[in-house]
């Protein structure tokens, strides 16, 4: 009897062997992370990041931007440039080239907008998003003094020279008028290709012509004719899809309107309050 006890708990205990081994405990499910913050990657980040707006300018298109006698940069745009970095909480850059580079440059991210007179045009805005305009100047035809050729309305465009940079915002509307475009880079190459001869006609808005006739008063231009029908609406590009850049370029554009900033520049500059639409649009 006692035998068959021994033997009986022997076996009891080897069952009980054999279970736990072949019983694994399962690990505990590891806790789920928390997700990590998703850092937001767009250029108004990259800006931020970097701690500077890197803007495209001329540099020779007085009194929008310029070098001054002391070697900085100085002008309209470049005081509205310098306020809009301030808003981001950034510092800002100039770089720069010449005009029918500068939109080029945004694409290249060689600069991260360009704040040099530009008109959003229909055109422009199927490649760029613009902000709300912060400048409007008047278009006019500018010729030889004399109108040797009696220009005095869009109609009498047609054939004939106009110098202009092939990305000029109405380079596409004087070539439906049926005028032919001389290319030039600047301002001085613009005005001297009427005076000699080798144009017939510029597009030098109301502030371009009275800057430069203040500064070359011996230049033999004159206004054909004032378009009054339109206006240029001058803005900031920023690339397609970058709305929270776009946000921050109008937030700060309304600040400067709102704090009479903006018309304070204008007057400084233009000696006019240029910031509001003259056709009421």
């Amino acid at each position: 009897m006692k035998k068959k006890l021994i033997v009986l708990l022997s076996l009891i205990l080897m069952v009980s062997l054999f279970t736990g081994c072949a019983k694994k405990e399962e690990a505990a499910p590891a806790a789920e992370e928390a997700p990590a913050e998703t850092e937001i990657a767009d250029q108004l980040a990259d800006i931020q990041k970097a701690g500077k707006l890197v803007v495209g300018i001329e540099g020779t298109y007085p009194p929008f931007n310029f070098v001054d006698d002391n070697g900085n940069y100085a002008g309209y745009d470049v005081d509205v440039a310098t306020a809009v970095a301030e808003h981001l909480g950034v510092e800002v850059e100039f770089v720069m080239a010449e005009w029918d580079a500068l939109l080029v440059g945004i694409d290249s991210k060689r600069w991260d907008t360009v704040i040099a007179d530009v008109t959003a045009t229909a055109e422009r805005r199927e490649k760029y998003d613009f902000s709300d305009p912060y400048l409007y100047t008047g278009r006019q035809v500018v010729v030889k003094t004399g109108n040797p050729l009696g220009l005095k309305s869009l109609d009498d465009l047609n054939g004939k020279k106009v110098a202009t940079n092939t990305t000029n915002s109405w380079a596409s509307k004087l070539e439906e008028l049926g005028a032919t475009i001389v290319p030039i880079d600047n301002t001085d190459q613009c005005a001297q290709a009427v005076i000699n001869g080798s144009a017939d006609f510029c597009m030098f808005n109301n502030i371009v012509m009275g800057e430069y006739l203040k500064n070359h008063p011996e230049a033999e231009l004159e206004v054909a004719f004032v378009i009054d029908t339109d206006v240029n609406e001058v803005s900031i590009p920023c690339r397609k899809g970058e709305e929270r850049l776009l946000a921050e370029y109008n937030a700060a554009l309304a600040e400067l309107r709102e704090s009479g900033k903006l018309a304070e520049l204008s007057e400084k500059w233009f000696y006019a309050d240029l910031t509001n639409n003259p056709l009421g649009n």
